[in-house]
C-alpha cells in the first residue's frame, strides 16, 4: 500500500504543519459553508437582490474550489 510522509522544520514551518494537521477541519468548514450557501439560494426567504448576492458568492466559491481540485 502506498504511503506518504510529510516533514516540517519546526518551529520555522509551524504554520504549514498546523494547516496539514487541521486539513479535515478546514474541509469540514468549507463543506458547511457550501451547504449554507446552497440552503440560502434554494430555500432562503431572500429578496431578489440578496438572492443575487448569494448566487454570486456561491459561484465564486465553487470557482475557487474547482481551481483547487484541478491542481
Amino acid at each position: 500500500m502506498p504511503k506518504a510522509t510529510l516533514e516540517f522544520n519546526l518551529p520555522e514551518e509551524q504554520g504549514e504543519f498546523e494547516v496539514c494537521v487541521k486539513g479535515q477541519e478546514y474541509l469540514s468548514a468549507l463543506w458547511d459553508f457550501s451547504n449554507h450557501l446552497r440552503q440560502q439560494v434554494k430555500h432562503g426567504d431572500l429578496h431578489e437582490e440578496d438572492l443575487g448576492i448569494y448566487e454570486d458568492i456561491q459561484r465564486v466559491f465553487y470557482e475557487i474550489i474547482g481551481d483547487l481540485l484541478e491542481d
